[in-house]
């Protein structure tokens, strides 16, 4: 790490007094996100299911986990936080760079503030809406015969969302421009120049 790297991750660490696990629901609710556990340059994380079926049955997607939240701004909230360029920056410092674990994104740290932030919450939900928009629905054909239809993102089409998202982390987490702009352009060039597709091969 460098040394704007390390100011930020030490800002994070004490402006986050809590985590995304200490505000997770007991219990399945309505409100929840689903995030798939193999990644590597976006989080592909969504509020509810992303559209997948298997030989025409509609379904959730393989190798996925769910967040509950008691409340939908909550759970929109949260859903910006794990798709910012922040998490982003987190999950290849403290992970494999491929595997989005459960203990990674329950252990995020989270400024109390940052969930009851309406802006935060309401960009939560533009960001769903512009992925989705710009998603391809794909369909392959598995070696065991199976007619699989998915919607594959592209979160380099909703970049200007998602840095709008860090602009409001770094408002919580004290930030400085140089941090923020560590931030927003951290791996951009691999990030920006590779799909989601390539991502998964």
């Amino acid at each position: 790490m460098n040394n704007v790297q390390e100011s930020l991750f030490r800002k994070l660490k004490t402006k986050g007094t809590q985590t995304i696990k200490s505000v997770l629901a007991q219990q399945q609710k309505d409100h929840y996100i689903f995030y798939q556990e193999a990644t590597q340059y976006w989080i592909k994380s969504t509020l509810g299911l992303p559209y997948y079926a298997k030989n025409g049955i509609v379904g959730a997607p393989a190798h996925g986990r769910y967040l509950y939240f008691q409340t939908k701004e909550v759970a929109q909230a949260a859903s910006a936080i794990l798709n910012s360029n922040l998490f982003y920056a987190y999950f290849i410092a403290y992970g494999d760079c491929f595997h989005l674990s459960d203990t990674l994104v329950s252990g995020f740290p989270i400024a109390p503030s940052m969930l009851s932030d309406s802006h935060l919450a309401k960009l939560g939900q533009s960001l769903l809406s512009d992925l989705t928009a710009n998603a391809i629905r794909k369909t392959i054909q598995t070696r065991d015969g199976d007619r699989i239809e998915y919607a594959e993102f592209y979160g380099a089409q909703s970049k200007p969302i998602i840095d709008e998202i860090d602009r409001v982390l770094a408002s919580h987490y004290g930030f400085s421009d140089e941090e923020l702009d560590f931030i927003i352009n951290y791996d951009i060039k691999y990030r920006m120049g590779r799909s989601e597709a390539e991502d998964e091969e």
